[in-house]
């Protein structure tokens, strides 16, 4: 026994060295890895220490520059208001949120313009008439790069109505798209760029459509419907457009192209054929200027000089006088708007509210630029409790979203009437199925004959990967004590699932008719014949008894007004009170934007810029949407 002890002791102790070695190696092994950890981590810190001084430093530099801009002496007004348009002309200026204003500056001019409020443009061209400072209007669209065709023409009349006052209005730019013609053919002298062009189109809708790449990464969309032209689903079933869609679409975009070749035929004195003309014309008139495409708007009448940008420079000059540093005597838009300020609103004097409700709408509370079921639920509860507000305009320009939410407006609206104040609809650029879900039940309901509204219809989608899952051997099981959980994109729709959400979809629906006929004093009949998720203008929708006038949201104050039975009153703008701190960025990014964005721009190649730019716009609506059943009432086509 004793031996066999020793034995044991002679194996073990001969085993220690090599323990020990091993322990050794793996206390240098864990040392090693605690130090290069903590090298990383004292990296990362330092890192993050760094960007967070250098942020804090350029926003520094950001207060600095944008005070010091502030305190410069600002020159008395005299000359021209300039017009210089850039970015999108909207009805809703987006509020200041940080990261999208900074996203708008790091991005492409393309995919992410800044804004124009048109409400601010307008009242700017109207004071001017009448501003005896003003010897001039000098449009500057080359930069407009987002406007529909309504917003455009509500511009064009407010240049003709600055043209009464006998004061002359220019158009300079090196090209002109087709939306920025639109206001140039209102001006008295339209100058090009001896380089440049008038590019004239027309109107299209052209998509993406995903029913092959789905079925080649076995992803199956599941789609619930009730509208023979609700198109939104399309993309994610079809590989092409429907008859039915092409059918609408074209119908409604013919009718815009139209008033568009009118216009500006009247406007230029020349044939409807010279602004759309066939492409045997194009090319025999292009041959005639020898392929010089600014000799070819000269001699079809499209403008009424070519010239140098100095040359344009000297012609405004010749009009308006010239300043120390060799430009023409005027102020810009934002400048002008300073100075005229905003309208005074008197208290205890009867009132008409104005409301805008712009963007897609979704549930909850949501930023301006987007409808938040109860965000505008709360201003129309603030103008029901507002004893000075006698009655209200919503200006609608949505093409609609959250069938639930829009229904918690519509139910806040039918409390404001029921207490005794008119409510009018004035419809912009669209105002279509969740649109004219919250505009069906107005007193009065105004539009443009270019504006589109309709797509009376609903649909619900999602996608399931089980297919693409089941390709690498994963698959989603379990158990529940009904036959209604575990519904997930991981999982095959049960049949019965997809019978319960196409009810709600028809239940919607029906809601929808019942409303609109319920609203418009129609018949169910007459409501489903305007139905059927059908895009209508504005003109259409007149005949059909979908809206009640044509007029701009002026033309719908006057009314509501009438309706009120006011004689002396006001307009009241209803908005959301901005915080300290939204007030604070809206003011420091606005007035540093100039001069940051050509610093920051470059920091991406613009075509990537652009690339995200187009897959975030197709991915917004099944990204952000957020009704609670998952169904909604969109048109589609009425933002491309």
């Amino acid at each position: 026994m004793h031996r066999l002890v020793s034995a044991v002791a002679l194996v073990n102790n001969a085993r220690l060295p090599s323990l020990h070695l091993q322990s050794d190696n793996r206390m240098s092994i864990l040392k090693g890895l605690g130090w290069l950890l903590r090298g990383v981590w004292r990296l990362l810190n330092f890192t993050r220490h760094l960007f967070l001084n250098l942020l804090f430093l350029l926003l520094i530099l950001l207060v600095v520059v944008a005070i010091g801009s502030r305190e410069k002496p600002q020159p008395p007004i005299e000359g021209a208001l300039t017009l210089e348009l850039s970015g999108a002309l909207v009805e809703q200026k987006s509020l200041p949120d940080a990261s999208a204003q900074l996203m708008r500056q790091l991005g492409s001019d393309d995919e992410l313009p800044s804004e124009i409020v048109l409400s601010d443009l307008l009242r700017a061209i109207n004071s001017a008439k009448d501003d005896k400072r003003i010897k001039a209007l000098v449009l500057k669209p080359q930069n407009l790069q987002q406007a529909n065709l309504s917003k455009l023409q509500e511009v064009a009349a407010a240049i003709d109505n600055f043209k009464k006052s006998g004061k002359p209005v220019y158009a300079l730019a090196d090209f002109y798209t087709q939306g920025q013609y639109l206001l140039a053919a209102h001006a008295d002298h339209v100058m090009l760029n001896q380089s440049g062009a008038v590019l004239l189109e027309g109107l299209g809708v052209y998509q993406l459509y995903f029913k092959s790449a789905l079925e080649k990464f076995n992803i199956t969309p599941h789609v619930f419907k009730v509208g023979t032209y609700k198109s939104f689903v399309e993309p994610y079933t079809r590989d092409d457009m429907s008859p039915e869609s092409r059918e609408a679409n074209q119908r409604w975009l013919t009718q815009m192209w139209d008033s568009y070749v009118q216009d500006v035929a009247k406007q230029r004195k020349v044939a409807p054929d010279i602004i759309s003309p066939s492409k045997e014309q194009l090319i025999a008139r292009l041959q005639q200027a020898k392929g010089n495409a600014a000799l070819y708007a000269q001699e079809q009448g499209l403008v009424d000089e070519l010239a140098t940008r100095d040359e344009m420079t000297q012609t405004i000059i010749k009009e308006v006088g010239e300043t120390d540093d060799h430009g023409w005597k005027g102020v810009g838009l934002k400048e002008y708007l300073a100075t005229i300020g905003s309208p005074y609103i008197e208290q205890g004097k009867p009132a008409v509210g104005l409301i805008v409700a712009s963007g897609a709408i979704m549930d909850g509370k949501q930023p301006a630029g987007t409808i938040g079921g109860d965000s505008l639920s709360s201003l129309l509860s603030d103008a029901r409790h507002d004893d000075q507000i006698k009655a209200v305009v919503l200006r609608v320009d949505s093409p609609g979203g959250s069938a639930f939410a829009a229904e918690q407006i519509r139910a806040e609206l039918l409390a404001l009437k029921e207490a005794g104040k008119p409510v009018v609809v004035s419809m912009g650029s669209y105002a279509a199925s969740g649109g004219y879900w919250i505009s069906a039940d107005a007193d009065k309901i105004f539009a443009s004959p270019t504006t589109l509204t309709g797509s009376i219809g609903v649909f619900g989608m999602f996608a399931t990967a089980e297919k693409a899952l089941a390709q690498f051997g994963i698959k989603s099981d379990g158990v529940g004590t009904t036959e209604f959980v575990g519904m997930d994109p991981t999982r095959a729709l049960p049949a019965h699932m997809a019978d319960i959400m196409q009810l709600n979809v028809q239940s919607t629906y029906q809601r929808f008719i019942d409303l609109v006929a319920h609203g418009r004093g129609m018949s169910a009949e007459e409501a489903e014949k305007a139905a059927e998720g059908r895009v209508w203008t504005g003109a259409d929708a007149k005949t059909l008894g979908l809206v009640d006038e044509f007029g701009n949201q002026d033309d719908a104050i006057r009314a509501a007004a009438e309706l009120a039975n006011l004689q002396d009153y006001q307009v009241s703008p209803i908005e959301p009170e901005e915080s300290a701190k939204e007030k604070f960025l809206r003011e420091l990014l606005d007035s540093t934007q100039s001069s940051v964005t050509p610093l920051v721009r470059g920091l991406l190649p613009s075509s990537v810029l652009t690339l995200i730019g187009k897959v975030d716009k197709a991915a917004e609506p099944l990204t952000r949407f957020n009704d609670p059943q998952g169904t909604y009432a969109w048109c589609p086509v009425c933002t491309l």
